[in-house]
């Protein structure tokens, strides 16, 4: 993870935040009768870590701490179990508004955020008035998610549409893993809303939704083409997050490969590697240049160039010895490039940097399938069985029990 000095270094002009200390934050904002602010982040997430170092950073951020106390939590770290066993996250980032005196949650927000967004949501945290949203806003927190889908979607009947609403409704709709209900919502809606920002995390939604239904039929294959036309038109606008913006390139390789469109995916990642590249030039700071990392690694796979992403993670490596992301994100360079020795040393180098949290079965995962590539079947077995180890020794809280099968099964069928 990025160091302690760079990431108060980088938030230094925006609001004071609270790091990893969930029982103080809540204390300041009793004390100052303000309503709790939690970023739920993790050190490997793109969205997070460039919320943290491109958003919230931002001058425009200090004024709101007026209304909220900031705290943030890294859910990796064991000492986050106690706040994810109340307030578990399924979505990263997820932005969690707190009432100090009862602690529960009254709003949830997934994903990440721009100043414009985040006003619009502070003022609904903050409000003391019954409004339509605010049932659907106390479901959503409770995780009781189709039953918010169904509460948003019912306040969105009339002819504008509230974009902070329809946002919160996309996301419980994905939750809630009524994806066709989800793209169709973001098709039929994203054009009334009026700013590109908006319109950029709609489109995310909806095509990402969209993309998650395996089978669709004509209609719906339809509507899917139609928001990703959408999304290719907002490529170029100015006004969203440069990370949106990623994540729409992304989607949008995903769709063209889904429908064997395999020259049109090559091409479109590498529009989307110059576009990181590009961004990475304009940051400002190791830190801030690192953000773009993960995205340059899977685009520059896409693309078939994985050579042009391995010098940014070596960097990023060197500026952050601490930090096993760099060295895992080499490991896949150098995999897709055949250097399977160089790769293995690269993900060791991660293993023994991650020291704690459940990404580390990520890190294990990688050197099982560089092992088996190799031919390696006794250390595959080996590091397969230190990857279940790992799991089971984890919080329950934090434990991925899906990731925990997978690995179970996996070891079985190669012992």
């Amino acid at each position: 993870m990025l160091s302690t000095a760079l990431l108060s270094l980088a938030l230094a002009a925006g609001p004071s935040i609270i790091e990893d200390d969930f029982p103080a934050a809540l204390a300041k904002a009793k004390r100052e009768k303000k309503v709790l602010f939690v970023d739920a982040w993790a050190p490997w997430c793109h969205s997070c870590v460039f919320m943290r170092e491109h958003v919230l950073s931002q001058d425009a951020f200090a004024p709101f701490a007026k209304d909220v106390v900031f705290a943030a939590v890294d859910t990796e770290k064991a000492k986050s179990a106690a706040f994810l066993a109340k307030h578990p996250v399924e979505v990263w980032p997820t932005l969690f508004f707190i009432d100090p005196k009862t602690e529960a949650v009254v709003l949830r927000w997934a994903g990440t955020v721009d100043a414009a967004q985040m006003k619009a949501l502070i003022a609904v945290a903050t409000s003391r008035s019954y409004s339509p949203t605010r049932e659907a806003d106390l479901l959503s927190a409770q995780g009781k998610s189709p039953e918010a889908a169904k509460k948003y979607s019912a306040s969105l009947t009339g002819g504008t549409v509230e974009a902070t609403t329809l946002l919160r409704l996309l996301a419980t709709q994905y939750a809630a893993h009524q994806y066709e209900d989800c793209a169709r919502t973001a098709e039929s809606t994203v054009g009334k809303l009026g700013s590109v920002v908006d319109q950029a995390s709609a489109l995310g939604w909806g095509l990402g939704c969209a993309l998650e239904v395996e089978a669709p039929g004509a209609d719906l294959a339809g509507v899917r083409q139609s928001l990703a036309a959408r999304s290719r038109g907002l490529l170029s606008q100015e006004g969203p997050l440069a990370d949106d913006i990623s994540g729409l390139y992304e989607l949008l390789v995903q769709e063209r490969t889904l429908a064997k469109d395999a020259a049109g995916a090559k091409a479109l990642a590498k529009t989307w590697l110059e576009y990181l590249e590009a961004q990475a030039k304009k940051a400002k700071t190791p830190a801030a240049r690192a953000v773009f990392d993960p995205h340059r690694v899977s685009a520059a796979i896409a693309a078939g160039t994985p050579e042009r992403a391995l010098a940014a993670v070596q960097q990023s490596a060197k500026d952050f010895p601490a930090d096993y992301n760099p060295p895992a994100r080499e490991a896949l360079l150098l995999q897709e490039l055949g250097r399977f020795d160089d790769a293995l040393a690269a993900i060791d180098r991660a293993l023994a940097t991650c020291t704690e949290g459940p990404r580390k079965l990520r890190l294990f995962s990688i050197k099982a399938g560089l092992l088996k590539a190799k031919g390696d079947a006794p250390g595959r077995v080996k590091t397969l069985e230190a990857a279940v180890a790992w799991a089971k020794a984890l919080p329950p809280a934090q434990l991925p029990r899906g990731r925990l099968e997978a690995l179970e099964k996996e070891l079985a069928a190669a012992r």
